[in-house]
């Protein structure tokens, strides 16, 4: 019999349980050894508009690490985040305009969501909704959806009482690899991040 998610947010109150085991989600877990965006970010605080735009690093280091860095075309940075081996972040580098801890939390649970850094694995469950599957992971606050179509990964969506993210991806070749555009589209937050594989960039 199929099971009903009433417990989520209205956006998820359709979607119905797989009872039969499926391929995990986390054959999407990128591998990379560096890649390049240009990334454009655009946003809204109550009656100001900004705007950055630059260039935003994912490079696996060599001793197990993630670092993940934007800077401006002239190479000035405005963040230099890492994961270490056992995905434990940190802050290298923030520009002051940057250094809240509100906007700090919400670019690294961007970053984990998009690279799969700290999921609970063991918290995998898997739903439908017409011809998409849902694969839920618990967060340490609320929810992230993988989502699937035709064997693809076209979003992750960030939820607690309410969608809160929605990370757009193109389709790839290889399930591993980092797709060519991101879209990151913060609802409650008021801003978006737009990335474009800058190609021949990735080693």
């Amino acid at each position: 019999m199929l099971l009903f998610l009433f417990s989520c947010a209205a956006p998820y109150k359709n979607l119905q349980r797989e009872s039969a085991a499926t391929t995990s989600a986390l054959r999407f877990k990128p591998e990379f050894g560096r890649v390049l965006y240009r990334c454009v970010v655009d946003g809204r605080i109550v009656f100001r508009k900004f705007h950055l735009s630059g260039l935003l690093f994912f490079k696996d280091m060599h001793d197990g690490s993630t670092r993940v860095v934007f800077q401006n075309e002239m190479g000035f940075t405005f963040f230099d985040f890492e994961w270490d081996q056992k995905d434990r972040f940190k802050v290298n580098q923030i520009i002051p305009q940057l250094n809240k801890q509100a906007l700090i939390e919400t670019l690294e649970k961007d970053m984990s969501l998009l690279l799969m850094k700290n999921l609970n694995t063991a918290s995998e469950t898997v739903w439908k909704q017409d011809n998409e599957v849902f694969h839920r992971f618990n967060l340490e606050k609320g929810i992230a959806y993988y989502i699937t179509r035709q064997d693809q990964l076209v979003r992750i969506e960030n939820a607690g009482k309410s969608k809160v993210t929605t990370i757009t991806l193109s389709e790839r070749e290889q399930h591993s690899e980092l797709p060519s555009t991101i879209v990151f589209d913060h609802h409650k937050a008021n801003f978006t991040i737009r990335l474009n594989k800058i190609d021949d960039a990735e080693d």
